[in-house]
């Protein structure tokens, strides 16, 4: 009765409601269920939002990525405020590639770019790196691992602790830049081994309390053969993820070629949750998908959250498939920028809230 009475509450009274609930019902502990096969009583509201806490703090971009203590502080008022599922305890797309050597430049505006590649090719990187595992005692990656550990002491079992990994296909071309040309072959070998440095950052964050971890793509591989190869490479990487009791999620940020060999693909090989972004044009060209043993997650763009943008026109084609589609969460394909405009970001997250609460009553019980 308790569980019949939880899904047909509104969204924003069942947010209420975590703090008295038991484990089960916070969102911390409906990713777990979901591990276990169970359907959240409905969607997660995850968005990407870390950058922002700078402002919250008064610091720079570039000091609050390395500030632990600033990085919590931030998150704590965000949950508090912005009443949201997870936090983002820790996203930078270049995170690993600057661990790797790569140089990282901040410019005027605070953000940052990567400088031209040290490495000359694939012999080079392995040689500078010899072991994957190496990664993880270098650059920001151990403040990341902080930032985990305080906050799953700080906030116990009630928000899902988010961190985001830079995916093996994007990974390897960050590191090589555009001045080093691969032909296809190089560029699938060299994935490997960035798949490799991708499955042991995943796990020092998830032995550090991540509930889940966003993989990063720009894209996939459009040939089949290539696709099915990263789908190989990301195998162990998803088994890390979940033998730590933490969710798996593929985070696309360039679906305009999406084809239906990738969800056929996904759909055999991809072991956790996925999403696809969701153009500002409103484009749904997958929405018809109807997933197969896999979390359907939606992606906004981040500018959704920062500029005025019609919400009709974003969400109103798929709004009447959420209850069809059952995505377990809601997302952003990016982190939102800190100069987003706060009060947008509220009324965002509230347009969210209600669109949750509608597909809410379709969920039922049984395995995804």
């Amino acid at each position: 009765m308790v569980r019949v009475l939880a899904r047909r509450q509104t969204y924003g009274a069942g947010l209420q409601a975590l703090d008295t609930m038991p484990e089960q019902f916070t969102p911390r502990g409906m990713v777990k269920a979901f591990l276990r096969g169970e359907l959240p009583p409905r969607p997660l509201l995850l968005p990407i939002i870390f950058s922002l806490g700078s402002r919250l703090e008064n610091v720079s971009l570039r000091d609050f990525h390395s500030n632990p203590t600033k990085i919590a502080n931030a998150l704590r008022q965000i949950r508090i405020v912005l009443k949201v599922d997870g936090l983002a305890c820790y996203f930078d797309r270049f995170l690993e590639a600057e661990a790797l050597g790569c140089q990282l430049e901040w410019q005027a505006a605070g953000t940052s770019a990567l400088a031209s590649s040290p490495f000359s090719g694939i012999d080079h990187l392995r040689q500078k790196l010899q072991s994957p595992d190496e990664i993880v005692k270098k650059g920001r990656i151990r403040i990341a691992s902080e930032v985990l550990q305080r906050l799953k002491v700080m906030l116990k079992d009630e928000p899902a602790l988010m961190v985001g990994v830079t995916g093996p296909l994007t990974l390897a071309t960050l590191l090589l830049g555009e001045s080093v040309r691969l032909d296809r072959s190089q560029l699938l070998d060299l994935m490997e081994f960035t798949a490799e440095i991708t499955a042991a950052v995943s796990k020092t964050f998830v032995e550090a309390g991540a509930d889940v971890v966003f993989l990063m793509e720009d894209s996939l591989p459009e040939p089949a053969d290539a696709c099915e190869r990263w789908a190989a490479v990301t195998g162990p990487i998803t088994n890390v993820i979940r033998f730590y009791d933490a969710l798996p999620v593929l985070i696309l940020t360039n679906t305009a070629r999406f084809q239906e060999v990738h969800r056929d693909i996904l759909d055999r090989n991809w072991n956790g949750a996925y999403c696809l972004g969701l153009s500002r044009a409103g484009s749904t060209s997958w929405e018809r998908w109807q997933p197969r043993g896999l979390g359907l997650g939606v992606a906004l763009p981040p500018d959704a959250f920062s500029d005025r943008c019609d919400f009709e026109t974003l969400i109103g084609p798929i709004r009447g498939k959420l209850s069809d589609l059952r995505p377990i969460l809601v997302t952003s394909t990016a982190d939102i920028p800190p100069a987003a405009d706060l009060k947008q970001v509220v009324a965002v997250l509230e347009f969210l809230r209600n669109v949750c609460s509608s597909a809410a009553s379709s969920f039922g019980e049984g395995r995804p």
